[in-house]
């Protein structure tokens, strides 16, 4: 901090316009913007208006300008990561202007906000522990409301009711203005799971503390836990519910990075989710069964016939049809893709980019989905289970199904927010040892009580 005494030359008042870059206004500022994108990109009452685009608009610009002010700007000294971000932004936009067709700009809308998400977590990494753990708990603050507005719609209105909101249309407008999420904020939610699962059923591990707040803090992630598992069973997509399902048995199987237990451990999760997978129906028809006559037996069978439409909607026929289409044209046009959208199969973000741009820009955007994931994987501060986990839902959603804004939120902000209350300094040049406040916690409960362990011993000494 510099000192009080202002320069000769210097006006006392401009030293704190120039201080405003610096300390607490810029940083409130910096929160304000991004907590309220977090708020718009998951709230489904404010998909719609233009009043909420225009707020979230000057919000991106508010955060734009403060990251051209901050230290270590990732405007100014970009990664490869933010390079490529802005690479692609600019070759689809220049290809659209170039080769329009019916898809329109506006298609590009979800990948670009998804992309800025990017640069947000980027910036989280340099140093900016504190906000990002904000940026984890307004989510968590946020998400329950809506998920019990969509199970409740789910209830009352259809069980499909949120796969009515996956086109724009009058009664997607009406359905979301009541706060019931599509598509897009149930694998939101989806991608949240893995890092619920680890912080609820491996909370010792994850260094979560007992004392004070955290108390609430567990209550919270447990009732995020509970509400999205009820919300991708329910919802009916049967994507969200084998991922869901394999993230769960990973933060619970895997749990050594040592190569034979780690093997033995996914080859077990894998094994585990296709043995549920067959034996699910079954038990729920003798569940039914057992329950008949009682208020529960109604809610079985709401279950059941959820989990048999996202079976049969959208079919494997269906799907691998229009993945074929997009590999196809990959082989056709290897180089540059067919620069249109209108050809490709629409029902797989990855393989899309490479059908519509070619294998550099696929590779491109590939790599932009998948880098942090497979950093997670590859860093033994972070708990095995978890990353793998994180690994699948980011990569496989993306290959399976298309993509949009929020889904850059959870990607890009929850997911290092998490790191961060765990512990894990999102800074890669600090030292691996600085605690965060759920870290001193857990320690103050560890000197409390010897039988307490803190999962950082594991991973630096035994992986």
């Amino acid at each position: 901090m510099s000192s009080p005494t202002a320069r000769p030359n210097q006006v006392a008042g401009l030293r704190v316009d120039l201080r405003f870059w610096r300390w607490p206004l810029a940083r409130l500022l910096r929160r304000a913007a991004v907590g309220y994108l977090v708020v718009w990109v998951l709230s489904p009452p404010l998909a719609y208006g233009q009043g909420w685009r225009i707020a979230a608009l000057v919000a991106t610009g508010v955060w734009l300008l403060l990251e051209l002010r901050a230290a270590r700007s990732v405007l100014l000294r970009p990664g490869w990561p933010v390079i490529g971000a802005f690479g692609f932004v600019l070759y689809t936009a220049g290809v659209e202007w170039t080769v329009p067709d019916s898809a329109g700009i506006t298609y590009h809308f979800q990948v670009w906000i998804m992309l800025f998400f990017l640069l947000v977590g980027e910036s989280l990494a340099r140093g900016r522990d504190d906000d990002a753990q904000f940026y984890f708990w307004l989510v968590l603050l946020v998400l329950p409301v809506w998920s019990l507005a969509t199970l409740r719609g789910i209830e009352t209105i259809s069980q499909d009711v949120a796969r009515s909101i996956s086109r724009s249309s009058a009664e997607a407008r009406e359905l979301s203005a009541r706060g019931i999420g599509g598509y897009g904020f149930v694998y939101a939610v989806l991608l949240s799971l893995p890092f619920l699962y680890q912080l609820v059923l491996r909370a010792r591990a994850s260094g979560i503390g007992r004392a004070g707040w955290w108390r609430v803090g567990r209550g919270l992630l447990a009732l995020n836990a509970v509400l999205g598992s009820l919300l991708v069973i329910r919802a009916g997509y049967s994507i969200a519910l084998a991922l869901a399902g394999s993230a769960l048995a990973l933060v619970m199987l895997a749990r050594s990075r040592r190569p034979l237990p780690l093997a033995m451990s996914v080859c077990v999760s894998g094994l585990l989710i296709l043995v549920l997978g067959s034996l699910v129906q079954p038990a729920l028809g003798t569940l039914q069964d057992v329950a008949a006559g009682t208020e529960y037996a109604a809610k079985v069978r709401d279950v059941r016939s959820s989990l048999a439409k996202g079976e049969s909607t959208g079919t494997v026929d269906g799907r691998a049809e229009r993945y074929q289409r997009s590999l196809e044209l990959v082989m056709e046009h290897p180089v540059a893709g067919t620069l249109a959208f209108d050809p490709v199969g629409k029902h797989s973000a990855i393989l899309d980019r490479f059908a519509q741009y070619g294998i550099l820009i696929g590779l491109l955007f590939l790599g932009l989905l998948c880098y942090l994931p497979w950093r997670a994987v590859r860093d033994r501060r972070v708990p095995v289970g978890l990353a793998l986990a994180f690994l699948v839902v980011a990569f496989g959603f993306p290959l399976l199904d298309t993509i949009f804004m929020a889904w850059g939120l959870l990607l890009f902000v929850f997911s290092r927010g998490a790191m961060a209350v765990m512990g894990i300094p999102l800074d890669r040049r600090r030292s691996p040892l600085v605690p965060s406040a759920g870290m001193q916690d857990a320690s103050a409960s560890r000197v409390a009580g010897p039988g307490h362990s803190h999962w950082t011993e594991g991973r630096h000494g035994h992986g």
